[in-house]
């Protein structure tokens, strides 16, 4: 089947930066260096880069970025788009995003340092890399049952650590999208939207891309597991059920 054109949606910690620049010249970006302009002022083809900043705040749609894009940004459009996402292994992205938001490794002068500016930040004590990994995990449980989208710790650590499944979903948890690939199949899987799309490019799928699996120092322990297990249950079901090509 042919597509009129692609929608790409951007999850998370799973090779943002790689992706936009392996779709150029056809995925445009905004400028990230100032707060971003809003649908109304930008050209259409702005629309989906700028859907995918996690400053872009979205009202009811908040965490439901694949049923905004279907029923406000292209209505009449959206059956006709390839629209397609990249589904990373969810304890990957966990522990990812865990580096990424909240935790510096690396020497025993960074551990430290996180250990102080963490204990004082949440007058919780950090003792250890897992004490802060039990930390991190309970925030996500307060974020994904807060009211508000700045509780406990800010839109930044809220969007970014949003389950996968909520982005993809209606309000009846059907799946919007029209292709959910596995992130190891990052440049077959483009290719294969470039041909539906009709598009003039093909990746050397020989070529180093950055989707292998996390080298960070930390493993969770089997109980850290089972919680994001608990927390990111349908994304762990998506990641079963997605295209490897």
């Amino acid at each position: 089947m042919s597509y009129s054109r692609f929608f790409w949606l951007h999850i998370k910690k799973s090779a943002g930066i790689s992706t936009r620049q392996l779709l150029q010249p056809y995925y445009q970006e905004v400028d990230r260096t100032h707060w971003p302009v809003n649908f109304i002022q930008s050209a259409p083809e702005l629309h989906n880069d700028i859907l995918n900043n996690y400053r872009m705040l979205l009202g009811e749609y908040q965490f439901k970025r694949g049923l905004f894009a279907s029923e406000v940004l292209y209505p009449q459009k959206w059956h006709s788009m390839l629209s397609f996402a990249f589904c990373r292994e969810p304890t990957d992205r966990c522990i990812s995003m865990f580096y990424y938001l909240y935790w510096q490794g690396g020497n025993w002068k960074k551990w430290l340092k996180s250990c102080v500016r963490k204990t004082v930040k949440t007058g919780r004590l950090h003792h250890s890399t897992a004490s802060a990994f039990d930390y991190f995990l309970g925030f996500i449980e307060q974020a994904q049952q807060a009211d508000s989208i700045y509780q406990p710790l800010g839109s930044h650590f809220s969007t970014h650590t949003n389950s996968m499944w909520r982005d993809v979903t209606n309000h009846h948890n059907q799946i919007l999208l029209t292709r959910i690939y596995r992130l190891e199949s990052l440049l077959p899987a483009l290719n294969q939207v470039f041909a539906d799309c009709g598009l003039d490019k093909r990746l050397q799928t020989d070529q180093r891309s950055n989707t292998t699996h996390f080298k960070g120092q930390y493993r969770p322990s089997g109980a850290q597991r089972n919680k994001i297990e608990q927390l990111f249950a349908e994304d762990f079901e998506l990641y079963e059920s997605a295209i490897v090509c």
